[in-house]
């Protein structure tokens, strides 16, 4: 083998080797199910209705406050992993497109889908990112793209100073109105904001949640917003924070909009508490509260109800609860 067709080949080798590195760093900064789930003590649970879903219950019988937190964990989870699911259907492909500073793949259109998608990942600088998913119709131009999907990511980096898959922070949006545009879509409406972090394997992942203008699952011809706060700690539990907007206490006459906040706390054993607090609107300078613990089976052990007359209440606050305090919401 002479020396110039030696030195061509490793050129060419080398030449792939960059491309694959680079192409695996824009893959390695898009967000992970591991980076942006928000995870409970695991039991079937329901999504939100009512704040009075206590009511009902006794002492023993499985936490309806634990099964609207874990409820309402999994409503958070599935606009998340919808965007992530969505993106991994787009890069298991290689990129059509690969610069030093740009990556991008399609457009791209399933068999039989009537959707065509396109992923572009920019670097914006060190280690950090933006990127957009976008969407048209099979048969539109490309002009009729709209971003469905819009993110950023800060990468965390290993000891070599390279992106580390799966740990970061960032925020993507998620703007189901756009997406209401294209002939293949859900019932979903408004936005959804998603912020995220989670540097190393030991450290807290926190997660917030935005719902902006989104259905009103009591009455669909209105909007609500509600937002969700989230962070747990490996080997240490976490906690869940949650609030809703909407008329909550019907009243005849009044469509005022009360405030709902819950936060949960649970600790690794699945032991855990919520405290409730309803304000405003038609209760006035008035606010009413509710307070659980389960223990680590999920079955209620302590309740508290302030909005009851009589009030309802069994269990022991200091011994039967993980978590011997109230703690409402800041949200």
């Amino acid at each position: 083998m002479t020396l110039r067709k030696s030195l061509l080949i490793s050129a060419l080798l080398l030449a792939g080797c960059g491309r694959m590195d680079r192409e695996e760093e824009f893959r390695s900064v898009l967000p992970t199910k591991e980076m942006v789930e928000v995870k409970t003590p695991e039991k079937s649970g329901q999504a939100l209705t009512s704040a009075e879903a206590v009511q009902g219950q006794g002492q023993g019988d499985l936490s309806e406050l634990y099964k609207l937190t874990r409820g309402t964990t999994l409503f958070v989870n599935g606009g998340t992993l919808l965007v992530l699911g969505l993106v991994d259907a787009v890069t298991e492909h290689r990129p059509t497109t690969l610069t030093e500073d740009t990556a991008v793949w399609g457009p791209h259109t399933e068999p039989l889908a009537r959707n065509t998608w396109k992923l572009t990942v920019k670097k914006t600088g060190e280690n950090t990112y933006s990127y957009t998913v976008s969407a048209k119709a099979k048969e539109a131009q490309d002009s009729a793209f709209v971003d469905v999907i819009t993110g950023t990511h800060t990468a965390a980096v290993d000891a070599a100073g390279e992106p580390m898959k799966g740990f970061g922070e960032g925020e993507f949006t998620l703007d189901w109105d756009k997406a209401a545009t294209l002939p293949e879509h859900d019932t979903n409406v408004g936005r959804f904001t998603v912020k995220y972090s989670r540097e190393d394997e030991k450290s807290a992942a926190t997660v917030d949640a935005a719902f902006r203008q989104v259905r009103d699952e009591n009455d669909a011809s209105k909007r609500v917003d509600a937002d969700y706060r989230y962070a747990a700690t490996p080997t240490q539990g976490g906690q869940f924070d949650f609030k809703l907007v909407q008329d909550w206490f019907k009243k005849e006459g009044s469509a005022a909009k009360e405030t709902l906040t819950i936060k949960s706390r649970w600790l690794e054993s699945g032991a855990g508490r919520s405290d409730v607090e309803l304000t405003g609107g038609d209760l006035g300078a008035e606010s009413a509260t509710a307070n659980e613990c389960w223990d680590t089976a999920f079955a209620s052990r302590y309740l508290y109800a302030s909005y009851t007359v009589p009030r309802l209440q069994y269990g022991i606050e200091a011994s039967d609860c993980a978590f011997a305090t109230a703690s409402y919401s800041s949200l």
